[in-house]
């Protein structure tokens, strides 16, 4: 009979143990899931006429049921062939009350209060959070100044009342690109560059999602190359883009690296650093910028300037949340 207790209180420790190893959380409360299961980042561009540059950018964090529970909406406006006011280098979130919507949505009549545009934005933010994608697709609208703003009447009317398709594109985008991350916090940076000459604007775009101690679990770089013709990104470009040609011409890369393939080296290269260590990777001088360090293991694949890339990071990283 002793021996027959001791197997059973074994086999009850050996149980014990199992459990033990099965939680990942110290309250006894099962496992615990991150707060952002997937990330997501959708870019829309247009060029008008007049040669005004709109890159529409949505960051999503969906949790483990498929609902956002982080977004941020910007917009890359400038006009790179224009004259100094309106080669622009700060989206329209960054630019506030310098964007100068508030005296326009009041004078339409469309918000009594006349709301800023950055605010407007975070007004569509806040309706989101907690929707799924498909439900914010949903959304009721009417038109409004050749698009669709929200109806009036409705919750997100009351906030937000500028045309809001291309926040939706963007968004729709972003759910369609969202990738597996587990992450616990979620920031995007970007850095708007003019080129008056070609009249382009370059807007490097960096979507970085860390764990509880701010290392990367995922990143997505990518840049909305715009002027006349073309409103796909480098990423979206793929082949297209032609980057394989001249750098293999330039002889850094023997093969030839296409540019989505040298931007995913650099995204899979930082995978695991905290965000800060980032901005430590040893460069050189390289067709008036800076590209990784020959010798190094990220210069075997990604040969190309890194100089935006590092500083739409730092952005991301000061905003993390």
């Amino acid at each position: 009979m002793n021996k027959l207790v001791k197997v059973l209180a074994a086999s009850a420790l050996v149980a014990t143990v199992l459990v033990g190893c099965g939680k990942k959380d110290e309250t006894g409360g099962g496992d615990t899931a991150a707060k952002y299961a997937k990330v997501g980042l959708g870019v829309v561009s247009s060029f008008s006429d007049e040669g005004q540059v709109n890159s529409t950018m949505a960051a999503i964090g969906l949790d483990k049921d498929g609902k956002i529970q982080y977004i941020d909406i910007d917009v890359a406006q400038s006009t790179p062939g224009g004259d100094e006011k309106t080669q622009l280098d700060q989206t329209k979130k960054e630019r506030k009350s310098a964007y100068g919507m508030k005296n326009a949505s009041k004078a339409n009549g469309k918000i009594a209060e006349g709301a800023e545009w950055d605010e407007q934005a975070a007004a569509f933010e806040k309706w989101a959070k907690g929707k799924t994608p498909a439900e914010v697709a949903a959304v009721e609208t009417e038109d409004f100044h050749g698009g669709k703003a929200a109806k009036t009447g409705t919750d997100l009317a009351a906030g937000c009342t500028i045309t809001i398709d291309d926040f939706l594109a963007a968004v729709d985008k972003a759910a369609k690109n969202a990738v597996e991350a587990n992450a616990e916090k979620i920031a995007i940076g970007d850095v708007m560059e003019n080129d008056a000459e070609k009249k382009q604007l370059n807007t490097t775009i960096a979507l970085v999602a860390t764990d509880a101690d701010n290392k990367i679990v995922y990143s997505k770089i990518d840049v909305a190359q715009i002027y006349k013709g073309v409103t796909d990104t480098k990423s979206e470009l793929k082949e297209k883009y032609g980057m394989k040609k001249t750098s293999a011409d330039a002889g850094k890369i023997k093969d030839g690296g296409e540019w989505y393939e040298q931007a995913a080296a650099f995204e899979e290269a930082i995978k695991g650093k905290p965000v800060a260590d980032v901005a430590n990777i040893e460069t050189e001088d390289y067709h008036g910028g800076k590209a990784p360090k020959t010798g190094t293991d990220l210069a075997s694949k990604c040969t190309i300037t890194i100089d935006a890339f590092l500083k739409a990071i730092a952005e991301a990283g000061e905003n993390l949340k």
